[in-house]
């Protein structure tokens, strides 16, 4: 089984509707932070160019990703700029620390 790191930054506005949805397909394990940044339109007339957002890490097997995917997409998208990005990145060994033992998420 492949391991994958899906990373999303989205507005922090939708954190709460994904964080119920994600319970609904049977992802049980996230990792929030609030992040500030900009992407490919920053405000250049603004004094601060970031702005906040929130960083979801999500670590799932393979088959799972495209599920996750959509799920986070359809809840995310506005249509306007500034909506956010989604990466998925291989995971070479994945452990726990209480076990000390390498596993599965």
């Amino acid at each position: 089984m492949e391991l994958k790191c899906v990373v999303a930054i989205v507005r922090p506005g939708v954190v709460e509707v994904l964080e119920r949805k994600l319970g609904a397909i049977d992802i049980h394990g996230v990792t929030v932070t609030r992040v500030r940044g900009f992407g490919a339109h920053p405000n250049l007339f603004a004094d601060d160019w970031t702005r906040e957002h929130i960083k979801i890490e999500i670590f799932v097997q393979e088959e799972s990703v495209d599920g996750l995917i959509r799920t986070i997409m359809d809840i995310a998208h506005f249509g306007a700029a500034g909506n956010g990005v989604v990466a998925v990145m291989p995971v070479e060994k994945f452990f726990r620390v209480r076990s000390q033992s390498e596993t599965i998420p």
